[in-house]
């Protein structure tokens, strides 16, 4: 089969590989469709999290096509989306504690797509607890938005009640503009998406921005300690520095984009009684996601730029450096 691959010199290069083999405690997926996330394009010098030798991909939905024997609650022919991080260990502290988001196992050892076998190619072999049942109105699209649907959501969550607030969101890409959607949805007054690029900042109203400003029209626009919650999805301090400028006393900062370090002045931070959260993947919210997209309370359709066949995957993901282009799916089985 046909696989996008992080090679063992760090190259991210289309090759040919064997259809995964069926384990007893497995689940082999037959790979609808797969997004390319933005933190994809740096998987090379990504070496924490991206082992090199591994298949790419981890934001798939799929059909399961084969069934483990010592596998139970799972069928030939389910619609599933698949969690990349939902391998946890069920023992740690933190899978105790309801925060399987910090579980060493999941997130850092056997994460699907960075130190397993991803979803861009056509098969992938699971860990039954990944799985999740689709309803059967829950479209082809949507179902694959369910990751990074789950991420904003996870920000929107530790930002705590958004009703009446004034929030503000740094970076216009896919996780942005969710964040956009999910703010307004619920309850937000008041809406302001911060993005650079004009050919994101169109997308600003469809997503719920009462206001879609450039970084300088911010910085000269909106008035400081104004904004009671900033989500920070660009991993640019130059933004980090302004949402603080930005937050009311009692503020709350939710750090959702990696990036170099900088941009927060412990003063203002401290003179402010400011918050700043950091959001790292999710738990229960990829299940919350599942629910928004099915029910239609997310719109997904118009941030989706293109469905790539698996033949073009290398080339999509080189286009994903254009501000022009917003989300790529790869459909590995056409």
């Amino acid at each position: 089969m046909q696989a996008v691959v992080l090679n063992a010199q760090r190259e991210i290069v289309l090759e040919s590989r064997p259809e995964p083999e069926l384990r007893s405690d497995q689940v082999i997926v037959e790979v609808d469709l797969c997004g390319i996330c933005g933190t994809d394009l740096h998987a090379a010098r990504m070496a924490q999290v991206y082992r090199g030798g591994f298949v790419m991909g981890h934001e798939p939905s799929g059909r399961i096509s084969r069934v483990g024997d010592a596998v139970e609650g799972w069928e030939v022919g389910q619609r599933v989306a698949v969690n990349p991080n939902g391998n946890v260990c069920g023992r740690c502290v933190y899978c105790l504690s309801g925060r399987p988001n910090f579980c060493h196992r999941a997130t850092m050892e056997t994460a699907l797509g960075l130190q397993m076998d991803g979803a861009l190619a056509q098969q992938m072999a699971v860990f039954p607890g990944t799985l999740r049942a689709l309803p059967a109105s829950m479209g082809r699209l949507e179902a694959a938005w369910v990751e990074p649907t789950a991420t904003a959501l996870r920000a929107a969550v530790l930002a705590g009640d958004l009703k009446g607030a004034v929030v503000a969101v740094f970076g216009g890409g896919p996780i942005g503009q969710l964040a956009c959607r999910i703010a307004a949805q619920r309850g937000a007054d008041q809406v302001i998406l911060v993005e650079p690029a004009p050919e994101r900042r169109r997308f600003g109203p469809a997503s719920g921005a009462d206001q879609t400003l450039s970084p300088a029209e911010a910085g000269g626009q909106l008035d400081a300690s104004t904004v009671d919650v900033v989500f920070e999805c660009s991993g640019s301090a130059a933004a980090r520095a302004e949402a603080l400028r930005l937050l009311t006393p009692g503020g709350v900062l939710v750090n959702v984009g990696a990036g170099p370090g900088g941009g927060f002045d412990p003063d203002v931070v401290l003179l402010k009684e400011i918050t700043i959260r950091g959001s790292f993947v999710y738990g229960s919210e990829f299940d919350r996601a599942i629910e928004l997209l099915a029910r239609g309370d997310i719109r997904v359709d118009d941030l989706t730029t293109e469905i790539a066949p698996i033949e073009d995957a290398l080339r999509a993901i080189d286009a994903l450096r254009s501000a022009e282009v917003m989300k790529v799916f790869v459909a590995p089985n056409g």
